[in-house]
């Protein structure tokens, strides 16, 4: 088993999911988010939204190596998908590279991006009770 943040062998793109309490579903992306290896992403992302209503959604991203065009595009439809749903969807993880593409391209904007797991969750469960994901 690799320690958490190590990304895959051979460049493939690794999806897992886990519970967070009784609410939340903790998405885990090891390796390149690109054209190639986004469909393993939507995959994994239609499975935690539809997890649980309305979907509250915590995505790791501290073992993304790479992201395009492509596989930003799933993060921000997903994210979309769990708002319109009346749930929420936060990253955390943010190494330095995905920070950059992120402001470079205008997401840390519209992606929720919390700092730690424990902080995305806690802003995943308040904003539930709250019904507020605005």
């Amino acid at each position: 088993m690799r320690p958490p943040g190590e990304p895959p062998p051979g460049g493939r793109l690794e999806v897992g999911d886990r519970p967070a309490g009784d609410q939340v579903i903790v998405v885990t992306v090891s390796g390149p988010l690109d054209l190639d290896t986004c469909p393993v992403l939507q995959a994994g992302l239609a499975r935690a939204l539809a997890a649980r209503r309305p979907p509250l959604v915590a995505i790791d991203l501290s073992g993304l190596t790479s992201a395009d065009s492509h596989g930003l595009a799933v993060l921000l439809a997903a994210e979309r998908h769990a708002r319109t749903a009346g749930g929420g969807l936060v990253v955390f993880g943010v190494g330095p590279l995905p920070r950059r593409i992120f402001r470079d391209r205008g997401l840390d904007r519209v992606l929720d991006i919390q700092p730690t797991p424990a902080e995305a969750v806690r802003r995943l469960e308040r904003a539930g009770r709250d019904r507020s994901f605005e």
